[in-house]
């Protein structure tokens, strides 16, 4: 079939066919016993959400509805990685943000069509898992009882009958063992096509969905943009005035002071004017450094020069963190907008300044892919994770803003022990 990689069949020998076939019924054996042990919790889960639904109409349940959510979706997290681990491909989450008072989040997640798919993936999950972790203990407790038969069957003084199986012979004893290595060839084949139908069903209802809003919701949404992205820029400005009044301006105001003191000097005490010259020229040096910074700060020069790709190298050689750069291009006629570059170095820098100060990681990843249409960007890193978009101190909001003033997509997944991984979206334009 087009577009499905074949397995090569050359070089395959009967004894690597057999511990292909035990591997997998391994993992399937595992993941179904995975999944049957939270699909006994599922089916109360979703009984105490339906009582938290039913208590938030009459005002109790409201506080505990946020808080039972968002467990709900770190329950689905969860089996997005381990379905994506049994298929070998990543199942992203796509909720709405969900932040402020109670009243504010509730609102969002039951606004949030994908809240209601996690209710009916709860339901189906606990139904499917119990069913195949059951059939899953079932074929292998029978596949062992029957292939036991002849071990206890000496220590019984009469005649015994296993089930149907009237065991008194040996003969009889011996066929039960070809009975068992039915069970266990049956549990081999069964059990993969369960587990791989326990992911699909996973994938189909917690995989993104492309939402469609109205023309309402967009123009609130690009209206909430606009003002974050000028709320940036203003932060921005002021920032870079903050940077050239207490380093270029004042420097240059020393070295002002300076020249005006050279001239009472060349007057009075003439043998101090070189000791002077040299002092205002240090101050002038100095200044003329912190211009370059603050310049550098506007647009740097690597960026504009040689581009995204010899930038981030930059950026991840002057990293504190051992870190590694993953580069991968699509051919393009041209470079992505200047504003675009701009904004895809600023997330870069600012993510791995967040790695190196707050996640104690020990090593750090990050990947960039441009295509004709999107610059990708994705920074791992093995550290305590519970970063945040939101709290002092996090410059998560800020990539988010800058992300989002060009209709940008930003993802953070961090569970508390970590790894964390941000990735971002820039669309290049035309």
């Amino acid at each position: 079939m087009d577009g499905v990689p074949q397995r090569p069949r050359r070089g395959l020998t009967p004894a690597t066919t057999q511990q292909e076939f035990l591997r997998r019924f391994i993992l399937a054996l595992r993941y179904l016993l995975e999944v049957g042990g939270t699909a006994v919790v599922a089916f109360l889960g979703f009984y105490a959400l339906l009582a938290v639904f039913v208590l938030s109409l009459v005002g109790p349940g409201l506080s505990l509805l946020p808080l039972s959510l968002a467990r709900l979706r770190r329950v689905a997290d969860a089996h997005r990685r381990r379905a994506g681990q049994w298929l070998d491909c990543e199942i992203p989450s796509s909720y709405r943000e969900a932040e402020g008072r109670v009243l504010v989040r509730a609102q969002a997640m039951l606004t949030d069509k994908a809240t209601y798919t996690d209710l009916l993936w709860l339901l189906l999950h606990a139904a499917l898992g119990t069913l195949g972790a059951a059939l899953a203990i079932g074929l292998c407790v029978g596949s062992a009882s029957w292939l036991t038969i002849p071990l206890w069957w000496q220590v019984v003084p009469e005649p015994a009958q296993f089930l149907v199986w009237n065991i008194d012979s040996w003969g009889s004893a011996l066929g039960a063992c070809f009975a068992g290595l039915a069970y266990g060839a049956l549990a081999g084949w069964l059990l993969p096509w369960c587990a791989q139908l326990h992911a699909l069903v996973t994938r189909a209802l917690l995989k993104p969905r492309k939402r469609r809003t109205s023309l309402a919701e967009r123009v609130e949404e690009l209206t909430i943009t606009r003002a974050e992205a000028l709320e940036a820029h203003a932060a921005e400005l002021r920032r870079i005035e903050r940077d050239l009044h207490d380093g270029a301006q004042a420097g240059l105001v020393s070295v002002s002071l300076r020249l005006a003191l050279m001239k009472r000097v060349l007057q009075d005490n003439p043998e101090k004017l070189p000791e002077m010259i040299d002092q205002a020229r240090d101050l002038a040096d100095q200044a003329v450094q912190s211009l370059r910074v603050a310049v550098r700060s506007i647009y740097p020069p690597v960026l504009a020069d040689h581009g995204l790709a010899e930038a981030t190298r930059s950026l991840v050689a002057a990293c504190q963190i051992p870190t590694k750069l993953d580069l991968e291009y699509e051919s393009r006629s041209s470079r992505a907008p200047a504003a675009v570059e701009a904004a895809a170095y600023y997330v870069i820098s600012e993510a791995l300044t967040n790695v190196a100060k707050h996640s104690g990681a020990e090593c750090s990843q990050v990947q960039l892919r441009t295509t004709e249409s999107r610059i990708h960007i994705s920074v791992w890193d093995d550290g305590q994770g519970g970063a945040a978009t939101t709290g002092s101190g996090s410059g998560i909001r800020g990539i988010k803003r800058r992300v989002a003033a060009f209709d940008g997509v930003t993802e953070l997944h961090s569970p508390p022990g970590g790894p964390t991984v941000l990735r971002v979206e820039l669309p290049c334009g035309s």
